[in-house]
């Protein structure tokens, strides 16, 4: 009977484990990647980015230059006002507008199952450009704003996993709950609850060590697709820095837990069997 009772208590606490060991890491993504306003809270600082500033701001004056209203004469005369007046408009808060509307965007393009492209409406941007640009021509005269100002910054390839983990994101924060409370359950079932609790501490250092691999190899999880894809990649690129950062410590921290309950588990048996 205390076998049976032992072995229960031993599959709870590999469940357990399991579960310990995906809480940090399902919990962080959520917060910080699935959660829109986690990942608008990331990408926001990146506005200020001269590199991501050019991908749209270029954009813009290519879509006001490939203009066929435009005459020749004038887009030889508007293209260094337009250069000037896309520098110019990119701490404003037209800028700021489109740059959010382009993360929420991409946000949803990067959690929908499939590939798709990141289309950006860059309309406001262009009127601004248009209206620095039409302050220094002559004569009153206007540059005709683009039929159509959507442009496609990127193409978002297909991440089955990014999609999978948005539709099991709900559960993220309640794996740490669960984890403690098989642990609880198996530690009352058990025969010799001395050696569970050394087990115990045996699986939250298995767990913490899982973390603190996961924190520092997590760029070979990420496809390549994804990784070196235009526009896309270098914001990757930020939440997998903020990843190490953040989730590192924390699965140092369950490592340094699952070493203490191990180590006590270790001296009860040892006081046990010397009295």
């Amino acid at each position: 009977m205390s076998s049976a009772r032992d072995l229960l208590a031993a599959a709870l606490l590999l469940i357990a484990t399991v579960l310990g060991a995906l809480w940090i890491p399902a919990a962080w993504l959520d917060r910080t990647a699935i959660e829109q306003e986690g990942f608008l809270a990331v990408t926001e600082p990146l506005a200020d980015d001269p590199a991501f500033q050019r991908t749209l701001t270029d954009s813009a004056v290519a879509q006001i230059l490939g203009d066929e209203r435009v005459p020749d004469w004038i887009t030889e005369r508007v293209t260094p006002l337009a250069e000037e007046q896309a520098a110019r408009i990119t701490g404003t808060e037209v800028y700021g507008s489109v740059w959010d509307v382009t993360m929420r965007e991409l946000h949803g393009a990067l959690f929908s199952p499939g590939a798709s492209d990141l289309d950006v409406d860059l309309g406001p941007a262009i009127d601004a450009i248009l209206s620095g640009i039409e302050d220094h021509l002559p004569l009153g005269i206007t540059v005709p704003r683009p039929e159509d100002a959507t442009v496609t910054l990127a193409t978002i390839p297909d991440v089955p996993l990014l999609a999978k983990a948005a539709s099991l994101s709900p559960w993220a924060h309640r794996l740490g709950p669960a984890a403690l409370l098989l642990l609880l359950v198996a530690l009352t079932v058990a025969a010799h609850r001395r050696t569970m609790l050394t087990l115990a501490g045996v699986g939250g250092i298995l767990a913490g060590g899982a973390v603190w691999l996961l924190a520092t190899r997590i760029e070979d999880l990420v496809p390549d697709s994804i990784d070196q894809a235009v526009f896309v990649g270098p914001i990757v690129q930020v939440f997998q820095e903020k990843f190490t950062t953040e989730v590192m410590p924390q699965g140092v921290i369950m490592l340094g837990v699952g070493a203490l309950v191990m180590a006590v588990g270790l001296v009860l048996i040892g006081l046990r069997r010397s009295a």
